[in-house]
């Protein structure tokens, strides 16, 4: 690749969080002395949001403060600065709630470098989960000693964008201003709010196949300040982030592991010795009935014929398949013949809990169900 990646704080009325954010990335590690940063501040917000913007100091490149004269709100703001891609060549987008590890932008040049050209990588994460999308279970992707693996899941916290991958993006967006309403996008996403850019941006990597670049480490972490998407700050959000250096061991895209946006894997049907095109993984049981194909693997009773079986004891749970791990309670269904031997487990949740995080304290899991659903409560009302 040619050039660095120019590197774009997005800001509004949070004077406090643009400090944090400003603070971590002077304290980074960088190669480079010619990196743009830009700190992009939308309009109506906050006067000191400007001044804490105009009084850093910048020592690894020039700094612009752009102040817009308009409101955009978060959707149109992120795809003004996604448009910069144009003048950049490569943009880094950090919202003012992320802090970043001093790792960050020496595993975003070599991530580009390596994937920047490939036809079907969208983006570069920069922030690692370590739950499955909009759940309580825990994700664990497979670890083959290389560095990163692959999702479909487009990252909203902390995310690189070349000039292909957003060409290819606007050009989708632009042509697809009503959200298609998608059975393999989960039903949360699509019903993000219409300031959210990044149901756009799910949607798009999933209907075209596409994929993101993740470290098994993350090199953001996600205050959860309350702004326009949460109303009131939670740390529910924070990553375990990476706080040394390293060089990253990265697969050729076609060797790498691969997850879809729910977080399960892909490429288990020729273990199974099925074709992965008549093959729906759905080891949490969340996707929609309408994206089953001819065989559906899962944990959870379905009416349908089981035609294999295997245990959920190793971890992550596409070892057991992977390696014929006998057992009654992951089940292989053939679709296409329903039966009425069918009872739904009640402890289905549970037993899933208990694989995620061992052995769970009742009481514990009492007070944190109430908590969550009082805080449902307040934010509907």
């Amino acid at each position: 690749m040619k050039g660095t990646i120019a590197i774009i704080v997005v800001g509004y009325n949070r004077p406090d969080s643009m400090k944090r954010i400003l603070q971590s990335l002077a304290e980074a590690t960088y190669n480079y002395t010619d990196i743009v940063l830009r700190i992009s501040i939308d309009h109506g917000g906050n006067e000191e949001v400007i001044k804490v913007a105009e009084n850093f100091e910048w020592t690894y490149g020039k700094k612009k403060v752009v102040y817009h004269p308009e409101r955009l709100g978060l959707r149109n703001h992120i795809i003004s600065c996604g448009d910069l891609t144009e003048e950049y060549g490569a943009v880094m987008i950090l919202e003012d709630d992320l802090y970043v590890s001093p790792d960050f932008y020496n595993y975003a040049m070599q991530a580009l470098e390596k994937y920047g050209d490939h036809p079907q990588i969208a983006g570069i994460s920069l922030n690692t989960r370590k739950e499955l999308l909009e759940s309580p279970y825990p994700f664990y992707p497979l670890h083959t000693g290389y560095d990163v693996y692959f999702q479909q899941f487009a990252s909203s916290w902390g995310q690189v964008w070349n000039l292909r991958m957003w060409k290819d993006f606007k050009s989708w967006y632009e042509q697809n201003q009503t959200l298609p309403q998608s059975v393999n996008v989960p039903l949360t996403i699509l019903h993000y709010p219409d300031t959210s850019w990044a149901k756009y941006y799910q949607t798009y990597v999933v209907e075209r196949n596409k994929y993101y670049v993740f470290s098994y480490d993350s090199l953001t972490t996600n205050f959860g300040d309350a702004g326009e998407h949460f109303n009131h700050d939670s740390s529910a959000f924070q990553s375990v982030l990476f706080y040394g250096t390293k060089e990253y061991r990265m697969p050729e895209f076609e060797d790498g592991v691969k997850y879809d946006i729910y977080g399960e894997p892909i490429g288990l049907g020729e273990t199974l010795g099925i074709s992965d095109e008549d093959l729906t993984c759905d080891f949490w049981g969340r996707k929609q009935e309408g994206a089953y194909k001819k065989y559906l693997l899962t944990c959870c009773k379905r009416p349908y014929l089981s035609v294999r079986k295997f245990s959920m004891c190793m971890k992550p749970l596409e070892l057991n398949i992977m390696k014929g791990i006998k057992g009654n309670e992951i089940y292989l269904y053939d679709t296409s013949k329903r039966t009425d031997d069918f009872s739904s487990n009640k402890k289905e949740k549970i037993k899933f809990l208990e694989y995620g995080y061992g052995i769970i304290n009742g009481r514990d899991l009492l007070i944190w169900s109430l908590e969550k659903m009082k805080f449902k409560i307040w934010k509907r009302g």
